[in-house]
């Protein structure tokens, strides 16, 4: 029973990371978006490198 609850409660834990990753990517997504419309290549830059790592941890949970 009690390793029933642990199982139950990583899987939760691990949804909800996922689920905090996937709106991370999704506003960064919306950031680079603008940064590109501003003409703005520095911030793009370290926006896009911020994507590429959080694409990383959701590819790593998957």
């Amino acid at each position: 029973m009690k390793n029933d609850h642990m199982e139950k409660s990583s899987s939760d834990i691990r949804k909800t990371r996922f689920t905090v990753l996937k709106d991370q990517q999704c506003s960064l997504n919306m950031q680079v978006r603008l940064a590109m419309q501003l003409h703005d290549t520095r911030t793009q830059s370290e926006l896009e490198k911020e994507l590429k790592e959080v694409t990383e941890q959701i590819e790593h949970i998957i």
